[in-house]
C-alpha cells in the first residue's frame, strides 16, 4: 500500500518528463537577411535564415512572399520540397515591378537534392516569381 501512494505521487512527474518541449517551431530562430516591399507596397519579399530543432537541429536559408502586414512564416517558403533543408544559399529578392519578383540564389546540385530543388513556387498572389540560379564563382 505504501508503494502505491509513492507511485501515485511520482507518476505525474514521470509523465511530464516524457513531453517533448523542444519540438515547437515557435522556438525557431529566424534572421531576416533582406526584405523588400513591392513597388505598390502590397507585398513583402524576404530572404531569411532559420535554425532550431534542438540537438538534432536544422539550419536553412529560403525566401518568403506575403501580404504587407502579415508575419513571416518560416515554413511558407518559395523553394524546396523539404522546407527545412539547407539546399539554397546567397538568396536575394528583387522586385521587377508590381507583378514580377526575381529570386536569385545558389542551390546544392548534388543528386540527393535533385527532388527537393525541383519544387519552386512559380506564382503567388498573382505575382510571377522568376527563379535565377546563380553559378558558383571562380
Amino acid at each position: 500500500m505504501r508503494y502505491r501512494k509513492l507511485w501515485t505521487l511520482c507518476l505525474p512527474f514521470l509523465l511530464v518528463g516524457c513531453i517533448d518541449f523542444g519540438g515547437n517551431r515557435k522556438n525557431d530562430k529566424v534572421e531576416i537577411i533582406q526584405e523588400e516591399k513591392s513597388p505598390n507596397g502590397q507585398y513583402v519579399a524576404t530572404s531569411f535564415s532559420c535554425s532550431g530543432g534542438g540537438a538534432a537541429g536544422y539550419f536553412y536559408f529560403n525566401a518568403n512572399l506575403r501580404k504587407a502586414g502579415e508575419e513571416l512564416n518560416q515554413l511558407d517558403v518559395l523553394m524546396g520540397k523539404h522546407k527545412d533543408w539547407k539546399a539554397f544559399a546567397a538568396i536575394e529578392v528583387r522586385w521587377i515591378d508590381d507583378e514580377n519578383l526575381e529570386v536569385s540564389y545558389r542551390q546544392d546540385e548534388s543528386p540527393a537534392y535533385k527532388e527537393n530543388n525541383a519544387v519552386k513556387i512559380e506564382s503567388k498572389y498573382g505575382i510571377k516569381i522568376h527563379h535565377l540560379i546563380k553559378k558558383e564563382g571562380p
